[in-house]
């Protein structure tokens, strides 16, 4: 497979674009997964990130102004808080990255004096379960970003170990036609590293 010189998202595009084909991938990048609107955003899941996005009164309010879409890729996420919502007490997911400055995730019944600090965090989304199909389809969300950032860390890891595993074969050959290592010795490394 060919490599390109870029960020591991972008490689990971440029992989899917020569399995699929350029309009495949383009598809599999815009489409929306999943959709969920909260009391201070609305999470849109995608394939390879989150969106959080601020529309309305209640977002402006608590966002001290328009602070626009907020983007999360999975491979980026450390954590994903999550309480599930009921129609007793609010819910919220929050999203964790590495280097931000924390602020405790609190709800409250029907939106108290207690969520006000999580309202107007960047990260979070406060859910509310007014209508029957919020708690599942909130459960179902978590459940998918979750499942993709898995899928993105071991993405990950592939790549970085595929490269290192390169690094080492490259080695190898240069010890084998310096007359260090016999081509018998190098077969034998080479086998190791490639299963």
């Amino acid at each position: 497979m060919k490599k390109c010189h870029c960020s591991l998202h972008i490689q990971a595009i440029y992989d899917k674009m020569l399995i699929y084909g350029k309009e495949e991938i383009f598809r599999l990048i815009m489409e929306k997964l999943l959709e969920l609107k909260g009391t201070n955003g609305t999470i849109i899941a995608y394939d390879d990130r989150v969106i959080i996005k601020r529309k309305g009164f209640t977002a402006y309010a608590t966002q001290r102004g328009f602070t626009g879409d907020r983007t999360f890729f999975y491979q980026d996420l450390n954590a994903v808080e999550y309480k599930k919502p009921s129609m007793v007490a609010n819910g919220y997911m929050k999203f964790v990255l590495a280097g931000t400055f924390d602020t405790k995730a609190t709800t409250g019944l029907y939106g108290g004096t207690k969520q006000r600090s999580s309202m107007g965090d960047q990260n979070t989304v406060i859910l509310r379960a007014f209508r029957k199909e919020v708690p599942k389809l909130s459960e179902e969300l978590y459940n998918l970003i979750i499942d993709n950032m898995s899928k993105a860390k071991n993405t990950t890891t592939t790549v970085v170990q595929s490269a290192s595993n390169l690094d080492e074969l490259k080695k190898l050959a240069e010890l084998r036609d310096s007359g260090i290592i016999s081509q018998e010795e190098f077969e034998n490394q080479k086998l190791k590293l490639l299963v």
